[in-house]
């Protein structure tokens, strides 16, 4: 390593607002800002061109979308270090992936770095959160000539051929580097809002063929695509002042980060917090909470108790657990714990978790979806559960250790070993004894002495760990009738396209178009079904 770039909430007094220097962070601290927080706490490195560098409509560099994701997940606990010193206006593709085969050097913009200058490969190793912005620059020379020529569809779809190229050579590098991190690539907007009615139209139909090519390109990657061009023609008179300039300005960049960013970065499970609490119903008016320990960059003072959004009770901070008594029977309850530091600052990702005392099913974002039924016989049958706030989220991916306590509870299996893995400390005791079962009846296995509980569990992992329980359970190894299925899992060892076949010679999964897509992650709701579908195969 060149660099040591953890600088654990030391860098509480540098904010986005300094990002247009290199700003490396200082121990000196002038107020305190950094609320509590019970997050993963993770680095956030940003690639790309001139709107992750930060252009305006003027052609200055100022804030851009990436500084303002940046703030909000600094402010609110998530994140600790912050770069955008790879990010150059200018770049295509080819330069982004020319400077990650180069491991280029360049100056620190943002903060939580301890050099003023840091090397990209290894900032992409220690990263959990990369935001990638490429492909316009490829276009844009072609683009600006249709001005006056009129689109050239010939000469833009080769030059967006190569640009799918590229960015699938820079997903498949940074996931080789860290398989770990989460991505998320900024999908195009209109950037000619002011082109003649005709050239409108051509270029419109051109900009949902890109969005399309980008978005899947980046999810087979594994990466999550972000959209953009709604949010940018809410207001293009404001996000794009400048007739002559293709840049955002500085609120069209805020209205990106807010609308389009952050909504989906803060549903990744590296932001999920209710593996932090726990409910014991003792009966049909008391209940145990249990939560663990906040941290903060000064120090936690005290939890704040919410039971329904209101204020009941506070405890010391040496104190993670709370006996509510007096509830009203057959009632649903909400309870939320909230870590305060001695400047007053409340945790804003806080963990929560909804109960009722008269064990009521139900959840408020299922009624209309196509796995209401599998959700509603996941959750009966105590191998799912839903949220704090009453919803299931079916569209959330799933994460490995949530898989791992899953297919443990719906088979019954318990263990008093320990699993080996260095990185479930964090999580509550129940789950860490669930993540030891699954590990001890051989449904998952652990790489270096890790399991990266929190990463989502991807379609191929997912199949091993469910080929891994049908073996567990008929004590035989599944054999496999009509060959490999799909046309993209060649490259995958034998137990996981065993594994994969498996569950489509049962019926459990049909895949698209002849592919499993077995680098994509796996949804709540796609886990539900395959779970039930699975346990219905076992009776």
């Amino acid at each position: 390593m060149q660099f040591s770039k953890k600088f654990r909430f030391l860098a509480a007094g540098v904010l986005a607002v300094q990002l247009t220097i290199p700003a490396v962070a200082s121990a000196a601290e002038t107020s305190d800002t950094i609320a509590p927080s019970w997050m993963k706490q993770t680095d956030y490195v940003a690639l790309g061109d001139s709107l992750a560098h930060g252009m305006n409509e003027i052609g200055a560099i100022g804030l851009g979308y990436t500084d303002f994701v940046a703030q909000v997940l600094q402010q609110e606990g998530f994140i600790t270090s912050y770069n955008k010193g790879f990010a150059y206006s200018g770049y295509t593709t080819k330069n982004v992936l020319a400077d990650l085969q180069s491991d280029v050097e360049k100056p620190v913009t943002g903060f939580g770095y301890t050099s003023e200058q840091a090397k990209l490969r290894d900032s992409i190793k220690e990263a959990e959160l990369i935001t990638l912005t490429a492909g316009a620059n490829d276009l844009l020379p072609i683009l600006k000539e249709s001005l006056a020529t009129g689109v050239n569809a010939v000469e833009i779809l080769k030059a967006s051929q190569e640009a799918m190229k590229n960015i699938a050579a820079i997903l498949v590098e940074i996931n080789r580097l860290n398989p770990q991190a989460q991505v998320y690539v900024m999908g195009y907007y209109n950037s000619f809002p002011y082109f003649n009615e005709d050239l409108q139209s051509q270029f419109k139909m051109l900009l949902a063929v890109m969005n399309t090519s980008i978005k899947t390109t980046a999810e087979k990657a594994g990466a999550v695509f972000v959209p953009t061009i709604e949010v940018v023609a809410k207001d293009v008179a404001n996000y794009l002042p400048n007739p002559e300039n293709i840049h955002l300005s500085e609120a069209g960049y805020l209205a990106v980060a807010n609308e389009a960013f952050l909504p989906i970065i803060k549903a990744s499970t590296l932001w999920d917090a209710s593996t932090a609490i726990r409910v014991n119903v003792e009966n049909s008016t008391t209940v145990q909470v249990n939560w663990l320990e906040a941290t903060d960059n000064v120090g936690v003072t005290k939890y704040n108790i919410y039971v329904n959004g209101k204020l009941t009770s506070s405890q010391s901070a040496d104190k993670t657990a709370i006996i509510l008594e007096n509830l009203a029977e057959n009632t649903a309850y909400t309870v939320a714990v909230k870590a305060v530091d001695a400047a007053g600052n409340e945790s804003i990702q806080s963990p929560s978790v909804m109960f009722t005392t008269a064990g009521t099913l139900s959840f408020t974002d299922t009624e209309n979806h196509w796995a209401k039924d599998f959700i509603q016989k996941a959750a009966k049958a105590g191998i799912m559960k839903g949220y704090s706030d009453g919803t299931f989220k079916p569209e959330q991916n799933v994460t490995r250790a949530q898989v791992a306590a899953m297919l443990v509870r719906s088979l019954g299996l318990t263990t008093t070993e320990k699993a080996p893995f260095k990185d479930i400390a964090n999580y509550d005791a129940e789950m860490q004894q669930e993540i030891s079962a699954a590990y001890a009846y051989g449904l998952i296995k652990g790489n270096d002495g890790q399991f990266n509980p929190g990463q989502p569990v991807t379609r191929a992992q997912l199949a091993l760990m469910i080929s891994r329980a049908y073996e567990q359970q008929t004590k035989q190894a599944y054999v496999t009738k009509d060959g490999v299925p799909f046309t993209d899992i060649a490259t995958y060892n034998e137990e996981t396209k065993r594994a994969i076949s498996m569950l489509y010679e049962f019926g459990i999964v049909t895949g698209s178009n002849g592919e499993f897509l077995p680098a994509a992650p796996t949804k709540r709701s796609h886990a539900a079904k395959i779970l039930v579908n699975f346990g219905e195969l076992l009776k």
